[in-house]
């Protein structure tokens, strides 16, 4: 199995579209991509359901404490 790696949505639009034009050759199209078959299933999958919005990555991001308080460590306690 490949190792997950980043993608764009733009580029998850393409991998999608690759695969259904090559008659959802799944395998092969995780191969070219280096993403794994069950990625490749999966957002094949939600393209057909929702379109391309579906593709779009819908977790939420926490700011790291440092970045949001800075390396000072008063300043983060007296936040909470």
């Amino acid at each position: 199995m490949t190792k997950g790696r980043k993608t764009t949505w733009n580029e998850r639009i393409q991998i999608v579209l690759n695969c259904l034009g090559n008659g959802k050759d799944y395998k092969k199209t995780a191969e070219t991509y280096e993403v794994s078959y069950q990625q490749v299933y999966q957002w094949v999958k939600k393209y057909e359901n929702g379109g391309e919005e579906a593709l779009k990555d819908k977790r939420v991001r926490k700011k790291d404490v440092a970045v949001k308080y800075g390396s000072s460590k008063k300043a983060y306690l007296s936040a909470i």
